[in-house]
């Protein structure tokens, strides 16, 4: 005697079979897509990082600024350019300072503002004090900086100037200076390296993640005409 199985068990067992083939195409689909991850992240994320680094060839300035922010190593790239030939001033501007590091410095505990640091910092890398141009407008964002120097540079005639600042930072100060100068004054980007440019895994680095996020998100600003709003 043969027994036919009903439709509603070959229909059961067809099901079980398609559920599990697509279980299988499923893991399938997620080990090849691990796989590529796994191969490809390490390039995408350098990529992310390169987009922001702004390299250009060296010429002869007016002027050296030292964009406001990570002392001393700016600094010392922009003593090492003065020492070089590439111009015979730089310029420091006065960054804006915190009540919580002005609170130190009324107590005496910290002697110096930024640009007090900044100034130090040049000379002891071998820049004259006489050499050394200080702009008296705090500013507390890239924009306002750079609209101050703008405006020192034309007050002196200086045609072109030498923008120093790190790596992952150069093409938000590009972009900002292209915008407060207008194409009057040409401004070269002479970047600082650092952890989170030079190293190849900038990404296991807090700092570097949170550096990087913070461009990003500048430079959306820009684009959106929003970044006066932040502060």
């Amino acid at each position: 005697m043969v027994i036919v199985p009903s439709v509603g068990a070959r229909t059961k067992v067809f099901g079980r079979r398609m559920t599990r083939r697509r279980l299988l195409a499923g893991l399938l689909i997620v080990g090849v897509l691990a796989t590529l991850a796994s191969l490809l992240h390490r390039p995408l994320l350098r990529t992310v990082q390169e987009a922001l680094i702004v390299e250009e060839p060296r010429e002869r300035v007016d002027a050296i600024v030292v964009v406001a922010g990570g002392t001393p190593s700016r600094e010392a790239q922009a003593a090492a350019l003065f020492r070089a030939g590439w111009a015979p001033t730089v310029l420091v501007s006065r960054q804006a300072v915190p009540d919580r590091v002005q609170s130190l410095i009324d107590m005496g505990i910290r002697p110096h503002d930024f640009q007090g640091e900044s100034v130090l910092a040049l000379q002891k890398y071998g820049v004259p004090r006489s050499a050394i141009v200080t702009l008296d407008q705090p500013v507390e964002i890239t924009e306002t900086e750079l609209r101050a120097v703008v405006a020192a540079a034309k007050a002196r005639g200086w045609r072109r100037v030498m923008l120093v600042t790190t790596a992952t930072h150069s093409r938000r100060v590009r972009l900002v200076w292209s915008r407060e100068a207008g194409g009057s004054i040409e401004g070269r980007i002479a970047v600082v390296h650092d952890e989170c440019s030079a190293g190849q895994t900038w990404w296991r680095r807090r700092r570097c993640s949170e550096a990087l996020l913070h461009e990003y998100l500048g430079l959306a600003a820009l684009y959106l005409n929003v970044s006066s709003w932040m502060r």
